[in-house]
């Protein structure tokens, strides 16, 4: 343990998830080293350290939460310090953390949130404290971005229109450079679930700034892309005056970009060692939600999975109660379409289960099945009834009353 007092200052609301996602990608290279805050712990590092060097203070500030060297293992003084230790560092399943640490899963929980929260602190402590305060927005410029978010309601829209029309209010600066504006045609189907006025204006200021860093006569390119059904936006300077990390640091300077940019939930990230290869690439964390499917029949989960491409849903699957239950009660759920014929226990069995746990009780539950039972299913707690096979409108419909 660490001697010293720590300078308790106030992080982000974001910075335990990015923590969080550390700790679960702390043996994956390519998402370690692509986490905000592995690249700051790993800043000084040479590209092929900075993983293992990030990983390492991780590490030692886990270390740092154990208090007594010869607790016992269920010890309630070093339960936040296990916790983190047998779940990210050991890898071990929760049940079986459950067993050695002799907690209920409701302890669990409770104690895991306080673990990361601890965690946090001590990261945040160590290796931000001298972070220099960020810029506020004006009121002003917060009251319009309210309204505006409230109109748009984060419906669908195709990004390669709304970029188009962000080039063209930009072009007339374009052209004072010499500069040529393109975006690159998508390869496939891409939407995105943000504010549009909110996500135009952000791209404006973002091309805007560009422009101003890019030397006369060159050219910037916009490419859209899909990986893993995530909308990717690819932004590329062939002339930039500067490297794209100190780009993107002068940015996070203008406090109208940063209010945009977590309106939006955008992260931007430099790409590519070699300047000429380099860009910036967006990722926006949409508000997925995740959907449980409890079917036996692949077929009807390969349709489902067709039905939510491109829409703001990850679906998640269980032919059986065991794994439906534990994924049910390990993930914050939107709602579980939920099949009445199964092999073992069937829906109903399946449904009384999920009311009758504090842990799963208010997740809502949609039978999906092709027995016409509507009065049956609500009797017995359910939240909706689908009739099997559904369309994808009718799909969707009922998927936005638990999401909207």
């Amino acid at each position: 343990m660490t001697s010293g007092k720590m300078v308790m200052t106030t992080y982000p609301e974001d910075f335990e998830e990015q923590i969080r996602d550390l700790l679960v990608n702390l043996y994956d290279y390519l998402k370690l080293i692509d986490n905000p805050v592995a690249q700051r712990l790993a800043a000084d590092s040479p590209g092929s350290d900075r993983a293992q060097t990030a990983r390492q203070m991780v590490l030692a500030a886990i270390d740092d939460m154990k208090s007594e060297t010869s607790a016992q293992l269920a010890s309630r003084q070093n339960r936040l310090y296990n916790i983190l230790l047998l779940r990210y560092v050991e890898e071990q399943p929760t049940n079986e953390i459950l067993g050695q640490l002799a907690l209920s899963e409701r302890q669990y929980y409770r104690e895991h949130q306080r673990a990361i929260q601890t965690i946090s602190r001590i990261v945040w402590d160590r290796h931000y404290s001298d972070a220099v305060p960020e810029p506020e927005a004006p009121p002003t410029l917060i009251q319009e971005l309210d309204h505006l978010q409230l109109a748009a309601r984060n419906k669908a829209f195709d990004p390669a229109e709304v970029i188009l029309s962000a080039m063209q209010a930009i072009q007339v600066i374009a052209e004072q450079k010499g500069l040529s504006l393109r975006l690159e045609e998508a390869r496939d189907e891409i939407a995105l679930h943000v504010a549009l006025p909110v996500f135009r204006q952000f791209f404006i200021l973002i091309l805007n700034r560009l422009i101003q860093s890019t030397r006369g006569g060159g050219k910037i390119e916009v490419a859209l892309r899909s990986r893993a059904s995530e909308p990717i936006i690819e932004v590329n300077s062939d002339k930039l005056m500067t490297s794209y990390q100190a780009f993107l640091e002068d940015l996070q300077t203008d406090a109208a970009f940063r209010e945009l940019k977590k309106r939006l939930n955008a992260d931007l990230r430099a790409s590519g060692d070699d300047k000429s290869l380099a860009g910036i690439i967006l990722r926006f964390d949409q508000e997925i939600h995740k959907i449980l499917i409890v079917d036996d029949n692949p077929d009807t989960i390969s349709l489902f999975k067709r039905y939510l491409a491109n829409a703001p849903y990850q679906l998640l699957s269980a032919q059986d109660e065991k794994d439906a239950i534990a994924i049910a009660r390990q993930t914050p759920l939107a709602c579980i379409i939920l099949d009445i014929m199964l092999p073992e226990k069937d829906g109903w069995q399946i449904l009384q289960t999920c009311k009758s746990h504090p842990m799963t009780e208010r997740i809502p539950v949609l039978i999906c099945s092709v027995l016409e039972m509507k009065d049956l299913a609500a009797s017995l707690g359910a939240d909706g009834y689908i009739k099997k096979p559904p369309s994808r409108d009718e799909f969707l419909a009922v998927l936005r009353q638990w999401t909207d």
